[in-house]
């Protein structure tokens, strides 16, 4: 009897490879044309493969979006994985700070940021699939701020405050297409500090 494992393999490997080069296609349309413009037929066409071999990996267009957040989370479960690894709690915030502004500054992300922003609102479904990714970061960051101890806000709610400031200047900087400067890494470093400091009675 043949072995047909090697075979299995490669089928396996070929497949993973189609699906990876969809996904990437989707992005560069979603960010070239938007979300709401992108048909699934103008993401075969840029794929070079046929409409139906596109429903064959992904049976809509919400499937490709909750392929996108599976892959968000894999990003963010980076930055958290560098943040574990610190035992100050200042350098962990910082880490964070720096870390997560230049994922959400990279120019790809910021405009497609705005593009699942913009459908999550119409729809409850694509804003459950990123839902998840926003509470990793946030009890990550919590974790920290709680460790320093350093305000009376309670730590949950400081870390989602500094998310938002982090995702809106990283929006601001990257909608301009050009990477973050060293200059604005540092001063949002800076003012996130400051907010965290202990507040006086």
């Amino acid at each position: 009897m043949e072995d047909d494992r090697p075979e299995r393999t490669n089928r396996v490997e070929t497949t993973r490879a189609r699906r990876a080069l969809l996904v990437e296609t989707a992005i560069t349309c979603f960010v070239d044309q938007g979300i709401a413009r992108t048909g699934m037929r103008d993401i075969a066409k840029k794929a070079g493969v046929s409409v139906g071999n596109l429903y064959n990996h992904f049976p809509g267009r919400d499937d490709l979006i909750a392929e996108i957040a599976k892959i968000d989370a894999a990003g963010l479960s980076e930055v958290v994985a560098q943040i574990a690894e610190c035992t100050d709690p200042q350098e962990a915030i910082d880490r964070f700070v720096k870390t997560y502004f230049a994922y959400c500054a990279d120019p790809v992300s910021a405009v497609l940021t705005v593009e699942i922003t913009s459908e999550a609102l119409r729809n409850p479904a694509i804003e459950d699939l990123f839902s998840g990714n926003r509470a990793m970061l946030v009890e990550t960051l919590a974790a920290a701020i709680a460790a320093q101890g350093q305000t009376k806000t309670p730590a949950d709610v400081s870390a989602g405050l500094v998310l938002d400031t982090i995702e809106g200047f990283a929006l601001r900087v990257g909608l301009t297409g050009k990477k973050p400067r060293k200059g604005e890494t540092e001063a949002l470093m800076s003012f996130v500090r400051h907010a965290l400091t202990a507040e006086e009675d």
